[in-house]
């Protein structure tokens, strides 16, 4: 119904049309169909558009500092994601221009942005005439194909061009190792290792052949149990997996504190559990590390932190480690790595709660880049980019409420 209509007047058609004059919704179809031509044009517009920003930032005007990390930056604060997201993003804009062909289709809307990513990946090793070559190859028959189906033909291209380019890509992939973690719902975490092929599945076979073997020696734990617990013991070197050392932070306000609110307070980590829970919990102190976060009961923001711990190291990192959690930079929700002073140590900066920041190492280091600046009102960190942007984060109130 949609296929003669220009892409940017989809939406208005869309809207406009009659979109109930067949059964079962068929013409529905058809605008789910269109608006995927939209979403994957305005996407790639939004691609020109970094492209253009980080052009307009390069030159003799800008001699210092990292001017790819500052439109990664800036782009993250604009869009609310991630830096990881808006690097992605960045390079998706830069290959706007070393693939062209297939960039014409991104703007057409006959591919979407992941599927062009894929390309794009796949690609990157290739010099530009054998690019070139790929490119129009890949663009003549990527229409229809899913992300990972337009990785495979990309990479099947790539080897028959300049198999040495595929060999240097899969080098850089396999260097690319890390650890990382994320919290799912109800104390559960996820550990996510990436490496090389071989040593993952060693490491995973070795888990499963032990667990199996202690299932057939009668272990009433679950296969999954004992291959997590063994990955624990392993590289911790504990006897048993539940002897980790942990810290229950009890986030608190001050009704619930003196016990005249029937309100959750939060496990932090975790999410609400009942007073009467946390109770329970402050009592058991004295065997386990736990520390009780008082907020305030407007904002939820944290006021005041119990110094009871285990080890004690000291007081104000610690608040300040509590009070942020995450990131403080808007859109960045990557672990605290820095405890960094929002107005420079050198400058005057107090080492204070209302001048001291949480921040990960990639915004820590955006922070310092030319043109960027943060100032706080004693509560809020202003950040303020190269084209004057301001972006305000306050800091994350510690208490869930559901009213």
């Amino acid at each position: 119904m949609f296929e003669g209509v220009d892409v940017a007047d989809l939406l208005h058609a869309v809207r406009t049309a009659d979109l109930d004059a067949e059964p079962l919704g068929a013409l529905r179809v058809d605008a789910i169909q269109a608006l995927d031509r939209l979403v994957a044009a305005a996407q790639a517009e939004q691609l020109v558009q970094i492209a253009a920003l980080h052009e307009a930032q390069s030159g003799p005007h800008l001699t210092t500092g990292d001017n790819a990390l500052s439109v990664v930056g800036q782009v993250s604060l604009a869009r609310t994601i991630g830096a990881d997201a808006a690097g992605r993003q960045l390079a998706a804009a830069f290959a706007l221009t070393t693939l062209p062909r297939t960039g014409a289709l991104l703007r057409e809307g006959a591919v979407a942005e992941p599927v062009f990513r894929a390309v794009a990946r796949e690609t990157e090793a290739l010099d530009p005439a054998d690019l070139e070559v790929a490119d129009a190859e890949i663009a003549r028959r990527v229409v229809g194909l899913t992300a990972r189906k337009a990785a495979d033909l990309a990479r099947s291209v790539v080897l028959e061009i300049d198999a040495e380019a595929a060999r240097e890509r899969a080098e850089r992939a396999r260097s690319d190792s890390y650890v990382s973690t994320y919290a799912e719902r109800d104390g559960v975490a996820v550990l996510y290792a990436r490496g090389s092929a071989e040593q993952i599945t060693a490491a995973h076979e070795a888990l499963d052949r032990h667990a199996v073997a202690q299932c057939a020696a009668g272990d009433e734990r679950t296969r999954g149990q004992i291959m997590v617990q063994t990955l624990v013991e392993r590289v911790t070197g504990l006897a048993h997996a539940d002897q980790v050392a942990v810290e229950l932070q009890i986030v608190m306000d001050a009704a619930t504190v003196v016990g005249g609110d029937s309100r959750p307070a939060e496990l932090v980590g975790h999410g609400p559990i009942a007073p009467d829970v946390a109770d329970e919990v402050l009592a058991r102190a004295t065997s386990a590390s736990v520390r009780r976060l008082l907020v305030d009961p407007v904002d939820g923001s944290l006021v005041a932190r119990d110094p009871r711990r285990r080890r004690f190291d000291g007081p104000l990192g610690g608040f300040l480690a509590t009070r942020d959690r995450r990131c403080r930079r808007p859109g960045c929700d990557c672990r605290t790595r820095h405890l960094d002073h929002v107005t420079d140590h050198a400058r005057g900066g107090p080492t204070t709660a209302a001048g001291g920041q949480g921040l990960c190492v990639r915004s820590h280091t955006i922070k310092h880049l030319p043109g960027w600046s943060t100032t706080t009102d004693g509560s809020a960190v202003v950040w303020r980019t190269p084209t004057g942007h301001e972006y305000r984060s306050s800091p994350p109130s510690q208490l869930s409420r559901s009213g």
